[in-house]
């Protein structure tokens, strides 16, 4: 049985607004646990199931991985510019795009692995 590409959809729409939530949230509203772990490591963990979704929502993986670099570049580009006590950085956007290339190693595999994905 194949799972509809729909499903994934709603899922990787439901994660991007759950990402830009969480990135565009001021720092003084974030709990302890995020601000206390590495940064780049979030930025790479929420990139990758972002790819991963998009992808098995049937999304062409060459256009996925561009879109999330070009969402990374936004994030940051709100963070810099909006007063909500973050910055843009660079560096985020490089932990960003690891993410994403994280993403599509694992999106492919899924897809060639998994029937269900596949069939």
């Amino acid at each position: 049985m194949k799972i509809p590409p729909i499903l994934f959809r709603w899922l990787a729409s439901a994660w991007t607004i759950i990402m830009l939530i969480g990135c565009l949230t001021p720092n003084d509203k974030l709990p302890d646990s995020l601000t206390s772990f590495n940064d780049k490591f979030l930025h790479a963990g929420i990139f990758a199931p972002f790819v991963v979704l998009w992808i098995l929502a049937g999304f062409r993986i060459s256009y996925v991985f561009v879109v999330a670099i070009l969402f990374g570049g936004l994030i940051e580009l709100l963070q810099y510019t909006l007063p909500i006590n973050r910055s843009g950085d660079w560096i985020d956007l490089a932990a960003d795009s690891l993410g994403a290339f994280l993403g599509v190693i694992l999106g492919w595999v899924v897809q060639k692995t998994y029937k269900p994905f596949n069939s």
